[in-house]
């Protein structure tokens, strides 16, 4: 028996013990009452069969594990290794289709947890194979060692990166640190390992195509049905990837796919089916909208049928592929001469005739990424720590196009994102692996290894897929499509690869050796536990804390603390949601006055400013935390008079991580104006409207501040003035800015201004009668009657108290609001007369969210 004896005494005794079980379940005896309190009566037949099951199983592993030498044992083994690599190669083209709505983000963070736990418990029997059995092991090629030279450089990046932690785990939102990364790096070894002929790859293709069409039928029922999802869609649909652009940048690999499979040998029903799936496709990708996509399947169409035509010897063919793309090209050019018709207008082909660059902020984050590169040119700033850079390199001229747009972690375009991010190292080695692939194809043609199909498709895709990555980023559904496209060419560019031959017959290149049962018993508990800890509890985490934002909406916000404590308690590397959300009910409850009627106040607060310190501690670099702790530190401090001191101590943080990012300058002036350092809010107000005088903005915070709080009330209306005429105006939220707009042009008799006023009125959110009537008084002052009286009419339609008030004015006796009211003194009634010095409350400085967050 050997190193097997201590095996068969455990396996004996787990007979023994699954016999017993079974003999007890089947008597249903007290002694199970000891630990189920009245089970029901099918628990224990359930038990029973799973007992005999472990039996089974028991039995099975001990002939094996005992060292039995027979071929047919030995196959048996490598059998069941091989049928759990095949789990983890399937399943994980099973990515995309992954939505699971109990987490954080879950059109990304359920798809990459659930991939990491499937890659993390099959790769083990990879391993296990592979060791035992030489030809399921990885073939040599330029192109896997150029995929592992470039993970070696996105590991200096990490390393080396000013946010260590970011770079490896990554976020929720994105999933792209270089852990689950790694994660594709071993589902390629895995493909490229066991897959190894076309028969096996047409299978595999197959199933991806199934997939495809799937994926695509539920985009489509998206319009229809947007709430199909949970979430609403608009009118670009991305289906179960939730973002158009993926579902477009997905569908172009697949639509290669079919058209290789089309190629390849197809029988006739094979191809009817083919165009089926290529036209269902088809349509998910028009309704996805993306003109990056559209511009590098075109792109890809182009090569494909150059290099189609160059190497084709027959003629017809030649010429089909030929008139196949004039045609193409004719029918697009037709649609851009038709983009001005109703019927282009109002459908989902409009975006395809307008190719122009729709944001001026892509333009900004590309120059950032640039000059980023120059700072750190050798690794860059660190995997998945673009917003890092962006938020130092901040161009304050991004606020002109709306807060979303102030927050990139993404440049928008592959190329210069792996540059700024993995610096020459990661763009020379990123480079490398097209430069290999290319190199691989053209030299598997030479050698007839593969046929012209193979060889048009694996030349186009990949100029497809780069070309719409210079308008985008990677995610999920891009990463398992590109990996399974670099698998297919490691394997179809050897000579291995081709119909006739059966990897089961295929001569072993290495020394075989016995499987490793100890070794893989080891390895795969050790897998368990690295799963469990950073996947299944960060999942956990995500669960959690969703539970408890829900259960707060609903108002149940003892049951909210307890599961917010709860999620707080579980390990994970991913706390940014926690500290957003929490902070955000926290904030809400603070704000109308509720969280002090709360009991257990205190200890929820305790827990925010926990978390937060947990968050801010291991991302220091990372601006977005900073500002949300401030701004929880702001709201709670008229309860915890030391979150003032939190709030003063990040907001500085957050300015000296972005100094030019007004949206954390607005929240913090404000922030000082309610501790009474007026003076330092000034010269904070006056530096942020230097920082972009085109921005309206800056300039209606700065005249508030001027005119109501410091009374410099000629500097203040010149600036609200400003705020209101800039380039990139300040839009009025509601009445009550008006007011004190329709103030500020009173002060410099600008009745031009005050008739714009009088056009925005109608447009705003109706406000108390007491800010209309003070916007009258300013439009009498002006000698503007008419305008004057249209807004007392209305407000004596809406409130009696002001209707008896203005009698006199109405009806003639007198000339004036003012002589109105002084002759209805004696009127019993409560009049409502507007201070003229009132502040407008105007705190659109800073969201309690801490603004939208990195954008998506």
């Amino acid at each position: 028996m050997g190193e097997f004896g201590g095996w068969r005494v455990n396996l004996c005794a787990a007979g023994l013990l699954v016999r017993l079980s079974d003999n007890l379940t089947s008597a249903n005896t007290s002694s199970l009452h000891k630990f189920t309190l009245h089970p029901p009566n099918w628990w224990g037949r359930i038990f029973g069969r799973l007992c005999l099951l472990g039996e089974w199983l028991a039995e099975w592993c001990g002939r094996v594990m005992l060292g039995a030498t027979n071929s047919m044992q030995r196959k048996d083994a490598l059998r069941l290794l091989k049928v759990i690599t095949y789990i983890g190669i399937y399943g994980g083209l099973l990515l995309p289709a992954v939505f699971i709505p109990v987490v954080i983000f879950p059109f990304v963070f359920s798809k990459l947890i659930i991939f990491q736990i499937l890659i993390g418990i099959t790769f083990p029997a990879y391993v296990a194979l592979a060791w035992a059995e030489p030809k399921y092991r990885p073939k040599s090629s330029i192109l896997y060692l150029a995929i592992i030279a470039y993970f070696l450089a996105m590991a200096a990046s990490v390393v080396f990166s000013v946010d260590i932690a970011r770079s490896w785990w990554g976020n929720q939102e994105r999933m792209n640190g270089l852990f689950t990364l790694l994660h594709f790096l071993v589902w390629l070894t895995m493909t490229i390992g066991v897959i190894k002929t076309w028969t096996q790859w047409r299978r595999l293709f197959n199933y991806e195509i199934a997939l495809s069409v799937f994926m695509a039928v539920v985009a489509i029922l998206q319009k229809p049905f947007p709430r199909l999802l949970l979430f609403p869609a608009g009118d670009r649909v991305g289906g179960l990837l939730d973002n158009p652009i993926y579902m477009a940048a997905y569908q172009i690999f697949n639509l290669f796919f079919i058209s290789l499979l089309w190629m390849k040998g197809a029988t006739r029903n094979q191809k009817i089916w083919y165009t089926i799936a290529a036209l269902i496709d088809i349509v998910a990708f028009m309704l996805a909208q993306s003109r990056g996509a559209l511009v590098g399947l075109g792109v890809g169409i182009i090569v494909f049928v150059v290099a189609y035509a160059v190497m084709t010897p027959n003629k017809k063919a030649r010429y089909g592929v030929i008139i196949a793309l004039i045609c193409c090209v004719l029918a697009y050019g037709g649609l851009i001469a038709l983009r001005n018709t109703e019927i282009v207008r109002n459908s989902p082909l409009e975006r395809f005739t307008n190719l122009t660059v729709s944001s001026q902020t892509r333009l900004i984050a590309w120059d950032i990424a640039w000059h980023g590169f120059l700072e750190r040119p050798l690794t860059g700033w660190g995997l998945d720590t673009f917003h890092i850079l962006f938020n130092k390199q901040y161009h304050p001229e991004s606020l002109r196009y709306g807060y979303y747009e102030t927050w990139f972690d993404r440049s928008h375009n592959t190329v210069l994102d792996v540059l700024s991010m993995t610096g020459l190292f990661g763009f020379v080695t990123f480079f490398s692996v097209f430069i290999a692939l290319f190199w691989l194809v053209i030299r598997a043609y030479r050698k007839r290894w593969i046929d012209i199909s193979i060889t048009s498709i694996l030349l186009a895709l990949p100029v497809a897929y780069f070309i719409q990555n210079l308008f985008v980023f990677d995610h999920p559904a891009g990463f398992s499509m590109s990996y399974l496209m670099y698998a297919f060419v490691i394997v179809a560019t050897t000579a291995q690869f081709n119909e006739k031959t059966d990897e089961t017959t295929a001569e072993p290149t290495g020394t075989s050796h016995n499987v490793p049962w100890i070794a893989f018993g080891v390895l795969q508990l050790a897998a368990f536990l690295l799963v469990w800890r950073t996947s299944v509890l960060p999942f956990k985490a995500s669960v959690v804390t969703i539970k408890s934002n829900n259960a707060f909406g609903s108002g149940a916000y003892q049951l909210s603390y307890d599961l917010a404590k709860q999620a707080a308690a579980i390990p994970t590397p991913y706390l940014d949601e926690q500290t957003f959300l929490q902070s955000r009910n926290i904030i809400s409850l603070s704000d109308t006055g509720k969280l002090k009627e709360l009991s257990f106040w205190r200890e929820w607060h305790d827990l925010v400013v926990d978390v937060s310190k947990r968050q801010t501690t291991a991302h220091p670099a990372n601006d977005n935390p900073h500002f949300i702790f401030a701004r929880f530190g702001d709201s709670l401090a008229s309860l915890v008079p030391e979150d003032a001191v939190i709030a003063d101590t990040e907001y500085k943080t957050a300015i000296a991580l972005s100094p030019k990012r007004q949206q954390v300058i607005y929240s913090y002036s404000r922030f000082l104006i309610n501790q009474s350092r007026p003076d330092e809010a000034w010269d904070q107000l006056k530096q942020v409207v230097s920082y972009d005088p085109k921005l309206g903005e800056s300039h209606w915070l700065l005249g508030l501040h001027e005119f109501f709080d410091r009374q410099l009330i000629e500097e203040g209306a010149d600036e609200l003035i400003a705020s209101a005429e800039a380039p990139y105006p300040y839009s009025l939220k509601e009445a009550r800015e008006a007011m004190a707009l329709a103030m500020a042009y009173d002060v410099r008799g600008r009745k031009d201004g005050l008739t714009k006023v009088m056009t925005l009125l109608p447009t705003l959110p109706q406000g108390a009668p007491e800010v209309y009537l003070q916007i009258a008084r300013v439009m009498e002052h002006q000698g503007m009657t008419e305008e004057r009286n249209r807004i007392l009419s209305a407000l004596a339609r809406i409130d009696q108290n002001l209707a008896a008030h203005l009698a006199p004015l109405m009806n003639g006796s007198v000339t004036s609001i003012q002589a109105s009211f002084v002759a209805t003194q004696n009127v019993t009634t409560t009049p409502a007369v507007a201070p003229t010095s009132q502040a407008p409350n105007t705190t659109t400085i800073a969201s309690t969210t801490g603004g939208t967050g990195p954008r998506k």
